[in-house]
């Protein structure tokens, strides 16, 4: 007998709610903010210089630095390349709004470019917009926690001379042919986000890079441009440059530092999740899982799906909404891929954009990205993080083929 899906009145597959994220936190965590609150070093601190050096050791670059979130480290990363008014930034349609309004913000222009099937940007369609449009940087992102095919891009950009941002939010400890990403481009930024491989306990981000030069810049533009900021310089109330205040603070950076000395074995558990969440599902019709090849280590930030309505019968929202209802904390994808968003399609508006006066934004209206637009209908995202017990993968997948085996024997 086919089980009835919760949403129509059936049992639950899940007793409790399997959640989408978890932050997994010990007593290393609770001491260290104790002991950064007993010192009151609130604003700055022995944690943040640890938890740069020790970051940068775990990324294999030559500097980390510590700043008060990921779109702020993303804006940072942008001014320290110059890439402001008038330059052509390329990046994915399918991310977060931040890896493109900050583009926004420093006087660039986003320059959309599709993705694969996984989700990550095309290096064949980068490729193509290298040709025809005169580009000067490239922020890719590592989706889910999936390296992007770097190779081809960095040989591209090298013969371009192309600055290579990576937005690595998804992807802390992801590796591409043995080298950690954040340390293959020019530049990395990473979120420390609640929901993210690590966390800073509020918010939080780190910037990576090998530029002697380029960490110089980042550190007085994070620091409002104070001298005194740069280690061997005296310089209080010297201030060499236009800067901001996007610096972290050390009882952020005592949980992120704990956090990050966890970050092999949430790896290791995320992709033991994965790979039974794989072997449950892969012979699921209608149900597209991800897959990873051997010169790539994903960290599954998040467990993507896509689902094909015509097989499984099930619309997208639809299914989402019904797995919730088994007990599976369940996210539809990014929804509306960025040329869509309201936002961009008005930025040649003064109102909704100071720069309109300075920079001509393309027709995002007329453009297409049938990859990006399919898995903006059909993602949907699962849990792997490390809180999860082997019941609970049992459970998600268990949910999904109740679902879909229901639909065909209706």
């Amino acid at each position: 007998m086919i089980e009835k899906p919760a949403i129509l009145g059936g049992e639950p597959t899940a007793k409790e709610q399997i959640p989408l994220y978890c932050i997994c936190t010990g007593e290393e965590e609770k001491e260290a903010i104790m002991d950064a609150f007993n010192k009151k070093a609130f604003a700055s601190g022995e944690f943040i210089k640890k938890l740069e050096d020790e970051f940068a050791r775990f990324i294999g670059t030559k500097h980390a630095l510590a700043v008060s979130n990921g779109t702020d480290g993303l804006f940072l990363a942008y001014l320290a390349y110059g890439l402001t008014f008038g330059k052509k930034i390329i990046t994915t349609p399918l991310t977060f709004v931040a890896t493109a309004s900050t583009i926004v913000h420093t006087g660039a222009i986003p320059v959309f470019c599709d993705v694969e099937l996984d989700g990550n940007i095309s290096p064949m369609k980068i490729q193509e917009l290298v040709k025809s449009e005169n580009i000067d940087g490239i922020s890719i992102v590592h989706l889910y926690g999936k390296p992007v095919e770097m190779k081809p891009i960095m040989e591209l950009a090298k013969e371009n001379n192309i600055v290579v941002i990576e937005d690595a939010s998804h992807a802390h400890g992801a590796e591409y042919n043995g080298k950690k990403v954040g340390s293959i481009g020019n530049i990395g930024v990473f979120s420390l986000y609640p929901s993210k491989v690590i966390a800073a306990g509020g918010w939080g981000g780190l910037i990576t890079t090998n530029d002697d030069e380029i960490a110089e810049k980042i550190i007085l533009l994070r620091g409002h441009g104070e001298l005194k900021n740069i280690i061997g310089k005296k310089g209080a109330y010297k201030f060499r440059i236009l800067g901001y205040n996007f610096r972290m603070n050390n009882m952020e950076a005592a949980v992120a530092y704990y956090q990050l000395k966890k970050i092999d074995s949430f790896i290791e558990k995320r992709r033991k999740n994965a790979k039974l969440l794989s072997e449950l599902l892969r012979d699921v019709p209608g149900i597209t899982i991800p897959e990873e090849k051997p010169h790539i280590k994903h960290i599954f930030y998040l467990y993507a799906i896509v689902l094909d309505d015509k097989i499984t019968g099930w619309s997208r929202d639809e299914f989402v909404e019904a797995l919730n209802a088994e007990g599976i904390e369940a996210q539809p994808g990014y929804v509306v891929p960025l040329h869509k968003q309201e936002v961009f399609l008005k930025l040649n508006d003064p109102n909704v954009n100071h720069f309109a006066k300075i920079n001509k934004y393309p027709d995002y209206s007329k453009m297409r990205f049938p990859n990006a637009e399919y898995l903006s209908n059909h993602t949907i995202w699962l849990p792997t993080h490390p809180c999860l017990k082997e019941e609970d993968v049992e459970n998600i997948a268990k949910a999904i083929k109740k679902l879909i085996s229901w639909k065909k024997n209706r």
